[in-house]
């Protein structure tokens, strides 16, 4: 048999089954829409890492043809934008003359691994007939309202000249070209898509998606709802000192909190720069000049600049000006900072540091009071502590003495050997007992120490349930907690009653942590060392007047009906997530269609009109000025106003690169219909994508844009499904052999067409597939290939073991149970792992089923075994989705005239399935003494 060589088959099947249109047969009864994330075609081409999402979803494609599914595997071209724009630029060289070279060399890659695409179907957004659509659907949003005009500051990129939505951010940089945005104020067409914020959150866990959690999560995240209330702030100062809470009084602000329940704890209350009630106080803001320099140095940060975590908090004291809580009346101080954001919620928050750490860390920077109004609440519920039911809880107030050594860094502890206890010293507060006084007498009375230099309060109040085993009750106890430091050693015996359940040692300060084992104790020990920290979570209201005592939530509830009650806030709503910037001030993209008129503003192109087609232009570099190169060409830009017949402008704004890939899925559907969008027939045949791959960098930009859209077409009928992607894989990066990621930059990128002009196409698909995990990312290696190029030799030469003359076949290797079982649980597993995008495992099982064979048949000269033609096709046909052209090529050479493709999954024969042994481990006193392999259909008198 003549040796392995892909280039004499590889292009061959790939011609073959194009001409003979077996990936389009759509006859099937069942449907399975499976779908890559198209790509941008750049002037790079492909590079190894990329195809591997593109084998995944071929594979796919193939089990199903073979299990009798009609397949949908459409590619087109994602070629409007910035990345294509920028290449353009780079090279001298027109966007569209650029595009449609890099999407021919493209498509020469992709088709040279033979995948199953239906390249009838192939669209490409630059393709006026296409972006007619796209237009379309912006002008539904238009009409419906979710399409508007701003004039607010946004993401400008200096480097790429145009404006960037937070999307397009990485830590404050373009993620196209790394450079620093900045804020600018422009006129900008917006999507509303915080209309659909609800929606887009809770069907992410709808039995509509089966998605990672991973990208859930951070569609959730990036959503960001937040259920809280609206608070009204009257404004006081000398010209306006009512402090009155009247819902009439228009000198208030209103701030937004998800925590009303701490508002007790409120010490000043923070603006964005952006808040218009600066201009409304400039004359009463004594220090407003001060104040201008901060709103002047904040417009040029970005939200995530403004936002981040770790950075230091700045902000200006608006003097001369505060705002009054309404639920105390106390007058607190209103401060500008760029922390807080304009658009989101209200603008404005209040500061509570005893309880928000971002509001604590600002706190300490301004020397500003920090107030509690939560307390833990700890309950015991496991162990000795936990609460005992049937029991009474007791309510007392306790303190807790941290007692420090007159000389030395210890302190003194009590251990409780009774009940297991390790705690500092700890009593009840007498009825009209001051907490100080408290800690002083218990203290002297516990350890017997009678010199107390200091005392100083640690932390908070904290509240603790528990089983108090000394006293056989359950305790409810309103503990706080003191530092006494003693002046020297003078003692008095204690009584012994004091102390019969303890007994007292001085333990070295750095011993304390592992010693304490009370729960409060080890909490206010921490805030000792490592000094107060803002407590954020649900507790228990102190210092919170008629509320006191009441469980957050519990609070929340009530606090924010009283507010209501009072006409002086109400409940909300908001959502992190911002509505989408949508226009762009380049060339290369879809024209906006809309024109604008003096007489009656901004108006839609009529749909016979779509079209608006890009025009030609010499000069499509960006300007930098805020208007795109559009703006220069007078003879398109001046039209008639389509409702009025004056004198109008087109806008010359271009949509952003991800218009055109937020609906595409539905073009593969029909894409040569003329007259909608997607056929009705069509769209409730496919819909929704049954398998979508691609990258989760795209997470909360495309997958949430393409969500969003498919809702409004789903709300105006145009689609039948409120969810474009029911199945969604992440595929994980290859990386280059050094392990980093493959760029120019670092000279390490390997193009696949020399892989497969050296390995063969069925190779490298192979080694993509058996690298590791589909989602984990991993570095490429040439010698792997090696390996896959070898396997596929193996099974080349396994082809020469086959006799078809049915006579000469043993009837002993016929039947020959260890290859048959093994066959058969190769062919179930997979399949199941095909399914589940195991691809790695399903092939090292191939691959053990391989070397089988071949140490089974590979000496037929003295064995005179040959393997059965059905066994080594039922191995082709498992094979054939990994390598689709040497499967094809042996196939045909067995006498078998259809294409293998055309052909039925095996089914695995469950009698072979079933394991003929099992191990039966023999032990002695708890000890191994032997491992026996028995027949599974043993008994136990044969085992004896």
């Amino acid at each position: 048999m003549e040796k392995y060589e892909p280039k004499n088959i590889e292009k061959k099947w790939q011609e073959k089954w194009e001409s003979a249109g077996i990936y389009k047969n759509y006859s099937g009864q069942k449907k399975f829409y499976v779908l890559d994330m198209f790509p941008y075609p750049s002037g790079a081409g492909l590079h190894v890492g990329h195809p591997k999402g593109y084998i995944a979803t071929d594979v796919i494609s193939r089990f199903k043809m073979l299990n009798g599914f009609s397949v949908l595997h459409p590619m087109g071209w994602d070629a409007f934008g910035l990345p294509a724009e920028n290449y353009a630029i780079k090279n001298k060289v027109h966007p569209s003359v650029a595009t449609e070279k890099n999407v021919a060399t493209f498509k020469k890659q992709l088709e040279a691994f033979g995948f199953t695409y239906d390249w009838d179907r192939e669209i490409n957004t630059t393709d006026p007939q296409y972006y007619k659509w796209t237009q379309w659907i912006f002008l539904k949003m238009f009409e419906k309202g979710l399409a508007y005009q701003s004039n607010e500051p946004v993401n400008w990129c200096p480097s790429c000249k145009t404006v960037l939505s937070n999307e397009d951010l990485e830590d404050g940089l373009c993620e196209r070209c790394g450079t620093q945005v900045v804020q600018k104020k422009m006129r900008q067409w917006v999507l509303k898509m915080t209309d659909y914020a609800e929606r887009l959150l809770t069907d992410l866990d709808s039995s509509q998606l089966d998605w990672e959690d991973s990208i859930k999560e951070q569609q959730k995240n990036w959503i960001g709802k937040s259920e809280g209330a609206i608070v009204k702030f009257s404004i006081f100062n000398s010209q306006f000192s009512s402090k009155s809470q009247n819902s009439n009084d228009q000198n208030f602000i209103e701030v937004f909190t998800t925590r009303v329940d701490t508002i007790f704890g409120c010490t000043y209350c923070v603006v964005a720069p952006e808040h218009p009630i600066i201009e409304k106080l400039k004359d009463k803001i004594s220090n407003y000049k001060e104040v201008e320099e901060y709103l002047i140095a904040s417009q040029n940060k970005t939200t995530l600049e403004r936002t981040q975590l770790q950075k230091e908090k700045t902000g200006v004291k608006l003097e001369g000006v505060e705002v009054v809580n309404p639920f105390n009346d106390e007058a607190v101080p209103l401060f500008v900072a760029d922390y807080v954001l304009g658009g989101y919620g209200s603008s404005a928050v209040m500061a509570v540091p005893a309880h928000d750490e971002r509001d604590f860390e600002f706190a300490k920077k301004y020397d500003l009071p920090i107030k509690q109004s939560i307390a833990p609440l700890l309950t015991e519920k496991e162990g000795d502590y936990a609460l005992r039911d049937g029991i009474e809880i007791i309510k007392r107030k306790t303190v807790i003495g941290i007692v420090k050594h007159w000389s030395e860094e210890k302190y003194y502890c009590l251990h409780w050997e009774k009940f297991g206890w390790k705690s500092f010293v700890i009593g009840g507060v007498k009825e009209n007992e001051e907490w100080e006084a408290a800690v002083i007498r218990e203290v002297k009375e516990e350890t017997g120490y009678q010199d107390i230099k200091k005392i100083t309060k640690v932390g908070g109040t904290i509240h603790d349930c528990f089983f108090a085993a000394h006293k056989g009750i359950n305790r409810y106890a309103d503990m706080e907690c003191y530092l006494v430091e003693l002046g020297s050693d003078k003692f008095v015996e204690p009584d012994y009653e004091e102390v019969k359940n303890h007994v007292g040692v001085w333990i070295p300060s750095e011993e304390i942590a592992d010693y304490v084992n009370l729960s409060a104790h080890e909490i206010y020990w921490d805030v000792f060392c490592n000094d107060e920290k803002a407590f954020t979570e649900d507790g228990i209201l102190v210092e919170s007047d008629k509320f006191s005592g009441l469980k957050s939530p519990e609070a929340r509830e009530k606090m924010t009906a009283w507010l209501e009650e009072k006409g002086i806030g109400k409940r909300k709503v908001n959502y992190k997530m911002r509505d989408w910037i949508f226009s762009r001030q380049r060339y290369w993209g879809e024209p906006i269609p809309i024109v604008h008129c003096e007489k009656c503003g901004a108006v839609g192109v009529p749909e016979e009109q779509l079209p608006v087609r890009l025009p030609e232009v010499e000069n499509y570099e960006p300007t930098g000025t805020g208007e795109s190169p559009l703006a220069a060409m007078d003879d398109w830009v001046n039209t008639t106003c389509p409702k009025c017949g004056g004198p109008a402008k087109r806008e010359t704004n271009t949509m952003p690169q991800w218009a055109g890939s937020s609906w595409y899925y539905l073009r593969y559907i029909d894409p040569k219909n003329e007259n909608r969008l997607v056929g009705e027939k069509e769209e409730k045949r496919w819909m929704p994508v049954d398998l979508y791959v691609g990258g989760a960098e795209h997470a909360t930009r495309h997958l949430l844009y393409a969500r969003f859209w498919h809702k409004f077409l789903f709300d105006i009928g145009v689609v039948t499904t409120s969810e474009p992607f029911k199945k969604l894989m992440h595929v994980g990066l290859i990386l280059a052999e050094d392990g980093r990621k493959m760029s120019k930059r670092w000279n390490n990128v390997i193009n696949p067409d020399e892989v497969i002009g050296h390995f063969g196409a069925d190779s490298m698909r192979l080694y993509e597939m058996f690298m590791g995990p589909f989602s984990q990312s991993i570095a490429w290696s040439t010698n792997g290939v090696v390996g896959t190029r070898k396997f596929l030799e193996k099974v080349w030469k396994l082809s020469a073991q086959i006799n078809t003359e049915e006579g000469r076949i043993n009837t002993e290797t016929q039947n020959n149970k260890k290859i048959q079982t093994l066959l058969h649980k190769t062919i179930k597993k997979v399949s199941g792992d095909i399914e589940n995008f195991r691809f790695n495992t399903a092939i090292s099982q191939l691959m053990i089923l391989v070397n089988a064979l071949e140490k089974e048949y590979a000496k037929t000269a003295t064995t005179k075994a040959h393997m059965r033609k059905e066994d080594y096709e039922k191995l082709l046909l498992i094979l054939s989705p990994f390598a689709p052209h040497i499967a094809e090529e042996l196939w045909q050479r067995l006498g078998n005239e259809q294409s293998i493709f055309l052909q039925k999954w095996p089914v695995a024969d469950e009698k072979y399935l079933k394991d003929e042994e099992i191990e039966m481990v023999i032990q002695v006193n708890g000890k191994i003494r032997e491992r026996l392999m028995v027949a599974t259909d043993v008994t136990e008198d044969e085992i004896k």
